[in-house]
């Protein structure tokens, strides 16, 4: 390695922690050919939208992303049975007074088509939007109206569900689009840690590549979207414990949602120095403004700065305090094992910790290959990202609670 290089000699100062959790980001994040087949499936919708025949033709004013796959905070399925989604607004030309079930009903129908046809029998009418089933992911699509006097791309979004007495309906205003647009802004990616993910993405998946002999191209070399802030990546690692911790302890309730969690990390953003600092920084904001909340007998509220104030990123979580404090004891319990793991650990201790918080599998195997990189080293080879020493930045460490219940020590439901 060229120590001369300034990025290259901040790569090589990484912790082995947070190579640790850098290359498990890796495992749980979309691969390139997870992304791509995505950006496929995201396209192929958008041109059968607008076939000859289709309820839509003529009416799709703009299709975009929204959600973790325009911000690049999706992550792969955690379980077998789990997917990723890709989540799309569908702008369509339709009068903003259009009846919310009918707007919802067109799109249906128009993804849906006739019986036979490729979405058929893998299209699903939710309450808002639209999913369309994959094997192994689902993209959901939002029919909106623009609202021309708003900020840009702000629109009505429709809800629609069907009740005992009828229909429940409401109009929403939302800015999916300019949240994205904020998010990416606050939190933009720095030189060397942008270097060093991109280069581990690459490599997890020429690795694959040769392990599947799989006859797909090679990545490229160089692939601007894998090139990430911490801030995004310990967004990503929050949702990947999230969907864990609650799948194995709250199954039945409804998860803390992707864009609150988003909007926490952007708020809280480029205040830090690693990794490892950075997600305890976040799981530590997070409580703080929850609990803040809570205090003053109230639920946590936040907004989408990009349509303030009608844009409201809580209106269906938290549903009430009991699911705000069912959250808080979670992320203390969360934030107490960062600690753990940032106060030095034996590497069996390290690994069972992050096993646990983020799944069997990735935890394991990042283990592994840093364990088989050190080898390498002291073996006179090259160490393929650092070497085995490292410095941690101290941070100012947040009391352990009495009532932060640990979670079990080791991955039952696995990954």
């Amino acid at each position: 390695m060229n120590y001369t290089d300034p990025v290259l000699r901040e790569i090589a100062a990484f912790s082995p922690l947070d190579v640790l959790l850098a290359d498990i980001a890796v495992r749980i994040q979309l691969t390139p050919t997870d992304h791509r087949l995505a950006v496929g499936h995201y396209h192929a919708i958008h041109q059968w939208l607008e076939r000859d025949g289709s309820p839509l033709a003529g009416l799709i004013a703009s299709f975009y992303a929204q959600g973790g796959f325009s911000i690049g905070a999706t992550t792969a399925r955690h379980a077998e049975d789990a997917d990723f989604d890709i989540d799309a607004m569908v702008q369509v030309t339709m009068h903003h007074d259009t009846d919310p079930e009918d707007v919802l009903s067109t799109l249906h129908t128009a993804i849906r088509g006739e019986p036979g046809s490729r979405y058929y029998d893998k299209t699903e009418r939710k309450s808002r939007c639209v999913t369309v089933k994959y094997d192994g992911l689902h993209l959901d699509l939002t029919p909106a109206v623009l609202i021309p006097s708003l900020e840009e791309r702000t629109s009505f979004i429709f809800h629609s569900k069907k009740t005992a007495t009828g229909f429940d309906k409401a109009r929403l205003v939302a800015n999916p689009w300019g949240f994205a647009e904020w998010f990416l802004r606050q939190t933009p990616p720095e030189a060397a840690f942008g270097q060093f993910f991109e280069r581990q993405s690459l490599e997890y998946e020429r690795l694959r590549f040769t392990k599947a002999e799989s006859d797909a191209d090679p990545v490229p070399d160089q692939d601007p979207a894998y090139r990430k802030s911490r801030a995004v990546i310990a967004l990503q690692l929050m949702k990947r414990w999230r969907n864990l911790a609650y799948d194995a302890r709250h199954a039945t309730l409804r998860l803390p949602p992707s864009v609150v969690l988003a909007h926490s990390v952007a708020v809280n953003a480029n205040r830090t120095s690693s990794l490892s600092e950075e997600l305890l920084h976040q799981v530590v904001s997070l409580v703080s403004a929850l609990e803040a909340a809570e205090r003053r007998g109230m639920t946590y509220k936040a907004v989408n700065p990009a349509c303030d104030p009608y844009d409201v990123l809580t209106d269906r979580w938290p549903e009430d305090l009991n699911s705000q404090r069912i959250l808080i004891d979670e992320l203390r319990a969360f934030a107490v094992d960062i600690q753990r793991l940032r106060s030095g650990l034996s590497m069996p201790e390290m690994r069972k910790t992050l096993e646990k918080l983020f799944g069997e599998r990735p935890a394991a195997d990042s283990v592994r290959k840093f364990m088989d990189n050190q080898v390498s080293a002291d073996r006179g080879g090259v160490a393929a990202h650092i070497p085995s020493t490292g410095t941690v930045a101290a941070v100012t460490s947040i009391a352990t609670p009495t009532y932060a219940r640990p979670t079990p020590r080791t991955s039952p439901w696995g990954d």
